[in-house]
């Protein structure tokens, strides 16, 4: 166990730059989290939940060399490719936005790849690589769907004839990228990763995004019948007129993306 506590302080360091998105691990946590291939997967903040509510969020993984370190953002089974293919859907356009916008941000030396083993192999052979500042929606659904069909195997058509292929073990590594053995070149790419962390981690899953759906009618209301409160209190109190209780609600009808402005606006009037 003793030789797994070398990446005991460079999690130190991932977790001052990453904070609530990973959990708080003990130095005995950390080195349990290191594989017997010499690899460090942080477990998700997601991972202590029951198996119900569990959301199967990508992992933050390390591995160290004898003269550098590597970085990634991993997805290793099919639930957690499920959550990132929901980002393509029209409930998270701001998440999709701002995926792009960072990745597309980063220099070419960022990579991402799929890879893949068999039970025999003991390391993963290299499938696709791309540079991650390239990637499109394209591109990461093909990867996607390639992982699956890796891990089902089964006859599928190679060079124009059937071949069968054994179930394998792929990854998805959505970014990656190795540094020497140097905080503050580490510190540099965490800078980097944690901003397309923190939006992966707000994908919903498809239970959130019902349950979503299904509570905004309520939300809709609770928040319709704050605004009336605050605007009976504020014509009562004098602070507005009638004719100016009139229009604010007529905005609120009309303008649905000013209603946070609106509510703000009557708090600060009344001192709330």
């Amino acid at each position: 166990m003793s030789w797994r506590g070398k990446y005991v302080g460079w999690y130190r360091l991932m977790e001052s730059k990453f904070g609530k998105l990973l959990p708080e691990l003990t130095d005995q946590e950390i080195m349990e989290s290191v594989s017997p291939e010499d690899v460090f997967i942080a477990p998700t903040i997601e991972e202590d939940k029951s198996k119900n509510q569990r959301k199967a969020l990508p992992h933050m993984s390390l591995i160290l060399k004898d003269n550098s370190i590597e970085t990634r953002i991993t997805y290793t089974d099919r639930e957690s490719l499920d959550l990132l293919r929901n980002i393509f859907k029209d409930t998270h356009r701001v998440q999709l936005e701002s995926l792009f916008t960072t990745l597309n941000s980063l220099d070419p030396s960022y990579e991402t790849l799929l890879n893949s083993k068999t039970r025999e192999e003991k390391k993963p052979r290299l499938i696709r690589k791309y540079v991650s500042a390239r990637l499109d929606q394209q591109l990461i659904e093909r990867m996607i769907d390639e992982s699956e069909n890796l891990r089902k195997g089964g006859r599928q058509v190679q060079y124009n004839s059937n071949a069968y292929s054994h179930p394998e073990n792929p990854e998805v590594v959505l970014v990656r990228q190795i540094t020497p053995l140097d905080q503050g070149a580490f510190l540099r790419v965490l800078d980097r990763l944690q901003p397309i962390y923190k939006t992966l981690t707000r994908i919903l899953s498809q239970r959130e995004i019902i349950s979503k759906r299904l509570s905004t009618p309520k939300r809709k209301r609770n928040q319709y019948r704050e605004f009336i409160e605050l605007l009976n209190e504020a014509h009562s109190g004098d602070y507005i007129s009638a004719e100016t209780r009139r229009k604010l609600n007529n905005k609120w009808r009309k303008d649905v993306d000013d209603r946070k402005d609106l509510l703000e606006e009557l708090r600060e009037r009344l001192n709330k």
